[in-house]
């Protein structure tokens, strides 16, 4: 008399295999690799701009009464 362990379909094995593996070993990037990947998913443009107009003194978007205090403390 063969002792069945589980209620479970013969085919068990087949359903197992789709749940996702644990890596068993640890898997090794280079940091240039890595950096590569970062830049490739990185949704911010880089800050080494270098066609960017310089910011510096430039008040055109100033408001009112806020930064327009501010400005005069700035310039004292």
């Amino acid at each position: 008399m063969n002792r069945l362990l589980s209620r479970d379909p013969v085919d068990i094995e087949n359903i197992l295999a789709l749940n996702p593996r644990i890596p068993t070993h640890a898997s090794l990037n280079s940091t240039a690799a890595k950096k590569v990947e970062k830049k490739h998913w990185k949704r911010n443009a880089d800050k080494n701009c270098s066609t960017c107009e310089k910011l510096e003194n430039n008040f055109d978007d100033i408001k009112h009464q806020s930064e327009r205090g501010a400005l005069r403390e700035a310039m004292r």
